[in-house]
């Protein structure tokens, strides 16, 4: 089964929403704020249960709607179903499925295309 098909068949299992995850590799540093420490680390963080998420990610269509009513912050979709009550399920994500959230992430994917896209509509 293809990820856009588990994170479809999630949410027809019965959940608010669906999002592809990896466990995160990278070591991860608590730093204060740049002026308040200079940049010292003040610890490592423990990454056991910590996940990239990724899309595609799927949603019962009332569910989003309803979590995007009034003026709700969160960085993606998923938070604000979450943050509304929703139930959200990790289903696993693809090392190639790439998030676009920055220009940068665009230059990245464009890069792995070669070159397709260039803004004309990846």
């Amino acid at each position: 089964m293809g990820l856009f098909e588990r994170v479809i068949a999630a949410v027809r299992g019965g959940v608010d929403a669906a999002v592809p995850a990896l466990a995160v590799s990278d070591t991860l540093k608590r730093v204060p704020e740049w002026g308040d420490s200079g940049g010292v680390v003040a610890g490592t963080v423990d990454r056991s249960g910590l996940f990239g998420v990724q899309t595609p990610q799927a949603f019962r269509r009332e569910v989003l709607v309803a979590a995007h009513a009034g003026a709700p912050e969160a960085t993606d979709d998923a938070a604000l179903v979450e943050a509304a009550g929703g139930a959200v399920m990790a289903v696993p994500g693809e090392a190639a499925a790439h998030k676009v959230t920055t220009a940068a992430d665009l230059v990245v994917v464009e890069a792995l295309l070669g070159g397709r896209g260039s803004g004309d509509g990846l």
